[in-house]
């Protein structure tokens, strides 16, 4: 089974018969029963399995109102974002819960609360690893506006047992639902709403918006230099994430080393361990592509010792910002191991337009592409 053959005939089965009605459709959530108004890629393209930029060049023929486009756009802006404004995530990841709200902490996360939308979420969540993108967004709502509970303990909820958990989206649009990414606006879910766009599927909605006054105190964060490009390769190894597994064109690169590990971490910030059904699906998506590459051996995190002992110098497909970059440069640091990051080109170009917000982002991306 060739994973990136299966995964673009995904995204090509949504563009022919179902991306026509998406702008029309996109944020009706009918249930785990009917999701062909999504194209449910998001759990390709958070491993670039299928890459957003690959994407975005077929939908140039066929996105004519744009709208799945810039939701590919959204994705390639939060990694820009977070890699211009690198100490969000260093302030996200060492947050710590100090409140005595444990009863109604353990009741949100165990689907106790008595709203039916967001506990049936929770279960979804749970079995099935997914959310609608709009159910996302009431989900965060209702966890910070109604709950009162940390955005950041809702965020790694759902870094747990998303499948297409990632670490820039994920973070920073629970931070948008909260109103810190933008001028105090935050997103704030409305019975009406969820009523009209899951069809009525809820009975009791009892969503309270009586803390919308409280907006979340945010810290101002200065932009950072963005990473440039090195001279390849500095090692006879090269070492991998599951969060960057796109293959297309890089067997050249491959071929430069005598070995290609793929590191497969199964661990989030503060050890917190993802679930047994996304580390099986991370595991499931590595041996696929570790058998297209010749060259290559997986490696879980916990070897990383072993794998690097006595090397001065490594080679590294650049991960992101995110627990992956974390785990390789705290690494190197305790080792003095000096780390050659290898960016793509794409990346590096398009990041320097995400340093505000995502309209300026979008507008720069079309015009740099005659779109």
């Amino acid at each position: 089974m060739n994973i990136f053959r299966d995964a673009n005939n995904l995204l090509d089965e949504f563009i022919i018969n179902h991306l026509a009605s998406y702008h029309q459709l996109r944020n009706y959530d009918y249930g785990i029963e009917n999701r062909t108004n999504v194209s449910q890629i998001s759990k390709y393209t958070s491993h670039r399995i299928l890459y957003e930029y690959d994407i975005l060049e077929k939908l140039k023929m066929f996105d004519k109102k744009k709208k799945y486009t810039d939701e590919i756009l959204w994705r390639i802006y939060w990694k820009g974002y977070l890699e211009n404004y690198k100490s969000i995530w260093f302030e996200y990841v060492n947050f710590k819960e100090n409140s005595s709200n444990s009863n109604l902490i353990n009741s949100a996360m165990d689907g106790n609360t008595g709203i039916d939308c967001f506990d049936a979420w929770i279960e979804e969540l749970r079995e099935n690893n997914y959310l609608h993108n709009h159910s996302r967004m009431w989900f965060a709502s209702i966890w910070i506006f109604t709950l009162g509970l940390p955005w950041q303990l809702g965020a790694r909820l759902f870094m747990k047992h998303l499948f297409d958990g990632d670490a820039s989206s994920n973070t920073l649009s629970w931070r948008w639902v909260a109103g810190m990414h933008t001028n105090n606006k935050p997103y704030l879910a409305s019975k009406e709403n969820i009523e009209k766009y899951t069809v009525n599927r809820f009975r009791n909605t009892p969503i309270s918006i009586s803390n919308k006054i409280n907006i979340i105190k945010k810290n101002q964060h200065q932009a950072n230099i963005l990473p440039f490009k090195s001279n390849l390769p500095n090692s006879n190894m090269l070492l991998m994430f599951d969060n960057d597994m796109n293959i297309s064109n890089r067997s050249q690169l491959f071929n430069s080393y005598a070995k290609v590990y793929i590191l497969s971490n199964r661990y989030i910030n503060n050890e917190i361990e993802l679930s047994e059904k996304v580390i099986q699906f991370k595991q499931d998506l590595i041996e696929k592509v570790n058998k297209l590459i010749p060259n290559s051996v997986v490696r879980k995190s916990t070897e990383i010792g072993t794998l690097l002992a006595n090397q001065r110098y490594i080679d590294v497909i650049y991960p992101g910002v995110g627990h992956n970059l974390d785990l390789i440069n705290k690494y190197a640091k305790q080792n003095q191991i000096i780390i050659n990051y290898i960016y793509r080109d794409e990346d590096l170009r398009y990041w320097h337009y995400a340093n505000t917000g995502f309209y300026k982002f979008k507008t720069s991306y079309y015009e740099l592409n005659n779109i």
